[in-house]
């Protein structure tokens, strides 16, 4: 039995975020307003509102897909491939911007936005444990070697100067973050 007014067009969601990512392309985060993804996607600002609480919210479902992790990087180094995850990883954290924008996103988000982080960087664990266990098995890292602390501290150390420090790590930090690697 359907409800009261008009049937919801299933389609709208797809075209707000079609219009949200556009937006971004165009203006970049801090210039997207509910308003302005409202106007761009034609669509009424309670119908954006009632699938997203914030802008944050709306960002987010549109760029989930570039936010998914890669497939571990394989260069036949450990070095190599920690470096392209690491860098892999900046580049997903800093997508829409450089730290303010993580760190206002984040705000804005509150608790939920923390969720959402901590559930897309859960899915990045898995390409640097992949990273860190071919080094052990090319002999290049040591058989004990802990492979969640590492990837903990990775993630860590880019979260930390990302969103508290407000700086972008460059790839000389990243290598020096690699280079603390024990050898095999």
């Amino acid at each position: 039995m359907r409800g009261r007014g008009r049937p919801r067009d299933e389609r709208l969601g797809e075209k707000i975020l079609d219009a949200t990512r556009a937006l971004i392309d165009e203006v970049g985060y801090h210039q997207t307003t509910m308003d302005a993804i409202a106007a761009h996607a034609g669509v009424g600002k309670a119908s954006l509102y009632r699938r997203w609480p914030t802008k944050a919210a709306v960002i987010t479902d549109a760029v989930a897909a570039d936010l998914a992790a890669p497939p571990a990087p394989d260069t036949g180094s450990v070095g190599g491939d920690a470096l392209g995850y690491l860098r892999d990883l900046r580049h997903a954290l800093t997508l829409l911007g450089g730290p303010s924008v993580v760190a206002g996103a984040l705000a804005e988000r509150g608790e939920a936005g923390q969720l959402e982080l901590r559930e897309i960087l859960r899915a990045w664990n898995e390409p640097a444990a992949e990273v860190l266990r071919r080094g052990i098995s090319r002999s290049e890292l040591p058989a004990d070697l802990p492979i969640d602390v590492i990837v903990d501290s990775w993630t860590g150390y880019l979260i930390y100067q990302i969103v508290l420090v407000r700086v972008v790590p460059s790839d000389d930090d990243l290598r020096r973050l690699v280079g603390l690697l024990p050898a095999g």
